[in-house]
This record gives C-alpha cells, structure tokens and sequence, in this order.
C-alpha cells in the first residue's frame, strides 16, 4: 500500500476511504429515497402501502450505513470498542468525530434501527412519519461529519475549531 492508495493513516491506524466512501454513498442514496416519500402530503403517505413500506427499508438502509461507516471508523482508528451498537456514535463524540448531541441523537435512533429490523412490535407509521419530517437531518449531519475522516490528515477542521463543534 502506497500513501498514495485508498486508505490513510492516523496515529497507527488506518480508514479504508473506499470502505467507508462505500457506506456513507449508500447512506446518501437511502436519504434521498427516504426525502421524496419525506416530501409527500400525510394524507397520501398513509393511504400508500408502498410508499409506508419504502419509508421503512429506506430508513433501515439509512440507519444501518451510519452504524457500519461509523463502527469502521471506530475500529480502524483503534478507539475503544463498542458494547452496543448506540456506543458507536457515542465513542465517535467522544474522540471528537461527532457532535455530542448528535451523537446522543443518533445513540436513540439505535432503538427505532431495532425495532425495524427486528419487528418487536408494530412500526408506528405516525411515529415514522414523524421522523421523516424532523430526523432525516440528523443522518445528514452524521455523513457530513464522518465524511471528514475521509480528508487527507493535515486536511481536518480550520484550526482552533473541532469536529462535530461548529
């Protein structure tokens, strides 16, 4: 591997560029997916089967890239490791990756990736909804910030400002 290839180095470790490039494209597409259906009337969103059930594999996608871009980040930067899958995006905040409210956000948002993957109960398209309204910038947010880690080191934040601090 040259210094030139793929993935750079940052205090001993690496981040595979094309791995989490990879993650955060696909966590960009489920976004934009998830913003057309976002863009709909209620009414119409309710009264369409489809469009409740692309909401839902749409935000599993989403909420499934973050977590695995994040956790790739977190194990080729060598922070600690992750009891649960809420403790990426906490472990990302505290290495200064992320904001701590958006962290702390995204740490929540665990919940609703188990609850569509696992089915533990019924979704609650309200709630859904609801999210695709006011939560969806969260996932932006994140795919901003982590994008970072793809910057060349010496490329970070303009000095005297940190990452995920605006």
């Amino acid at each position: 591997m040259t210094p030139f290839s793929s993935s750079f180095e940052r205090e001993g470790f690496l981040v595979d560029r094309e791995i989490l490039a990879t993650r955060l494209s696909k966590l960009r597409e489920a976004l934009r997916k998830l913003q057309a259906i976002a863009k709909q009337p209620r009414e119409k969103y309710f009264s369409s089967e489809t469009d409740r059930a692309l909401a839902e594999h749409f935000l599993r996608i989403a909420l499934e890239s973050a977590l695995d871009a994040g956790n790739h980040v977190v194990a080729s930067l060598g922070f600690r490791k992750p009891l649960t899958l809420r403790d990426i995006f906490l472990i990302l905040a505290e290495n200064g990756l992320l904001g701590r409210e958006l962290a702390s956000k995204l740490a929540r948002a665990t919940g609703l990736r188990n609850r569509l993957i696992h089915r533990y109960a019924d979704i609650d398209h309200s709630i859904l909804y609801d999210v695709l309204q006011t939560d969806l910038r969260d996932l932006e947010a994140f795919a901003i910030e982590i994008g970072k880690s793809l910057e060349p080191v010496g490329h970070g934040p303009p000095e005297g400002t940190t990452r995920g601090q605006p």
